[in-house]
């Protein structure tokens, strides 16, 4: 084989080694910047709860059960009771209504008896 064709194999090589670092980074790049936006998505969202601190803490309650004695107590056990209740048969007429717009007659199919069946 003659000198040029060893030099233009490796010029080839050469060139093939440096245009896939270039893309290597290139591809480095575009991931650093969708990190760094996702990380810009994240301490927005960090910033919000900050702010709402106050809101979202669990409250303490007012009175202890003990202090209120057993007649209030079971009284907001039973509005409790009924409040998780209602909130319980509304979902479920929800997942009712919604069943009910999926079973639609104009939608089923109709069965087809074949002719040639047996």
């Amino acid at each position: 084989m003659a000198w040029w064709a060893w030099l233009i194999i490796w010029v080839v090589l050469g060139l093939g080694f440096f245009g896939m670092l270039a893309w290597l980074g290139y591809r480095l790049f575009r991931k650093g910047v969708a990190v760094m936006h996702a990380l810009e998505e994240l301490t927005d969202k960090v910033a919000q709860l900050n702010e709402n601190i106050e809101e979202l803490a669990p409250e303490e309650p007012a009175e202890r059960a003990i202090l209120i004695g057993y007649a209030e107590t079971a009284r907001r056990r039973e509005l409790h009771l009924e409040r998780k209740a209602e909130l319980k048969q509304a979902r479920r007429e929800a997942r009712i209504k919604r069943g009910k717009l999926l079973v639609n007659p104009e939608t089923i199919p109709t069965i087809r008896k074949w002719t040639n069946a047996r």
